[in-house]
């Protein structure tokens, strides 16, 4: 009978109850509630400045073209593909990371006499939106203004 004389000296009780758990779990998840809409506002703040930063690359690399070829290119393809359409222009095929935006969708590009659209449709890759939704357009697209 001696294993059960010193019983109660084995017992652990310093150990957390259920409830003080369920508290903490709580606790965090109240703080993980406030900052994570936080750390996605921030996400979509930097790839819409990293997109931004992108389109004025995009935009030297047209200019370039337009000074070499005397016209504006008929497609982003310029970029990254020789033309028969001009020769004096050299394509890179290391332009080819500045197709897409942070959204990895292919950046909306349209010529036309007045000058020329490049955009982004935004994170919901839709026409139209809200916030990091919203199109973005270049600071020399001809609808920047709209």
């Amino acid at each position: 009978m001696k294993l059960f004389k010193n019983h109660k000296s084995h017992l652990n009780n310093k150990g957390f109850s259920l409830a003080e758990i369920m508290i903490v779990l709580v606790i965090i998840g109240g703080i993980m509630a406030l900052i994570l809409p936080r750390i996605q506002e921030g996400r979509d703040n930097a790839n819409v400045r990293n997109t931004k930063i992108k389109m004025g690359e995009i935009e030297n690399k047209i200019n370039e073209y337009q000074a070499d070829c005397g016209k504006l290119p008929t497609s982003l393809e310029f970029m990254v593909s020789d033309t028969a359409d001009c020769k004096n222009w050299t394509s890179n095929k290391n332009a080819k990371n500045l197709m897409k935006d942070e959204w990895q969708t292919d950046f909306v590009f349209e010529a036309s006499t007045n000058g020329y659209n490049l955009k982004s449709l935004g994170k919901n890759k839709k026409e139209g939106g809200e916030g990091p939704d919203k199109d973005i357009y270049s600071q020399s697209s001809s609808a920047s203004e709209e």
